[in-house]
């Protein structure tokens, strides 16, 4: 899974469903809104994918919950101030968390504000699998837009682009160090091109990957844009995919959306 999934009958806005390689010890969360300060609000957690939810107060950098099984859910609305809104970080879960899916209950529309998604899984070192939210919504985004996204993932070989086809305007620190430290990528999701045609995009990914990466699309149209993006100083080129040979077509969609009557 590299996309969210779109479920309007959740019970949250956002749920996280985490993949543990052992169901025991702690995981760390911290929350963010609008500041690169832990922000302090209210969580749900539970084991599994069903049943009740544990409501947990997050605050500051220290919190943690109880991994009581090799899937567990974290869910919480987006509490928004402004176009600013409440954002989960697993910040520094180094060992046992294996892999993040994320679901919402809409698509992330309009104006976002500042620290979308910051930190989210930064070091992270044991992720082998990472989503992304559905962002194809969005028309502009503020300062540190998914920064730190996926930074220090080292054991990521895929990792999805941020749908950003609706974008008309960004701010400072645009997706900066997405993928920084992210030393064995062998694959990123591309969708739409987007924001990119326009604008050279440096996510960190390492120097390393080249001749190692490559971009994936799943239509014709996408492909052809983004190849463009392997010339120089192009966002692909920047973050080590030289080759137009190394943006390649693939069939099928990893965007999936559930529909409960």
């Amino acid at each position: 899974i590299s996309a969210a999934d779109i479920n309007p009958s959740q019970d949250y806005d956002v749920i996280h469903t985490l993949t543990f390689a052992e169901g025991s010890g702690t995981c760390n969360i911290r929350l963010y809104r609008g500041s690169n300060s832990a922000y302090t609000g209210t969580v749900y957690y539970r084991a599994g994918t069903s049943g009740a939810w544990t409501e947990l107060s997050v605050s500051g950098t220290t919190t943690t919950f109880p991994v009581s099984s090799t899937t567990m859910q974290i869910g919480h609305d987006n509490n928004k101030s402004g176009n600013d809104y409440m954002t989960a970080s697993f910040y520094g879960q180094a060992t046992n968390l294996i892999g993040i899916a994320i679901s919402q209950k809409a698509v992330f529309s309009g104006t976002m504000g500042n620290h979308f998604m910051y930190n989210y899984a930064s070091y992270c070192y044991s992720l082998t699998s990472l989503a992304v939210p559905d962002t194809s919504g969005l028309t502009s985004v503020g300062t540190y837009f998914m920064t730190y996204y996926a930074s220090n993932c080292s054991s990521l070989t895929s990792l999805a682009v941020p749908d950003t086809s609706g974008l008309n305007s960004v701010s400072d620190s645009f997706m900066g160090y997405y993928a920084y430290g992210c030393s064995s990528l062998l694959r990123l999701e591309l969708p739409a091109a987007g924001w990119f045609v326009g604008h050279n995009i440096d996510w960190s990914v390492p120097s390393d990957r080249l001749n190692y990466l490559k971009g994936y699309v799943t239509n014709s149209t996408d492909q052809t844009a983004w190849k463009a993006l392997t010339a120089s100083g192009k966002t692909l080129y920047l973050n080590y995919v030289r080759s137009e040979n190394d943006v390649v077509l693939e069939g099928g969609s990893s965007r999936r959306i559930i529909i409960t009557q």
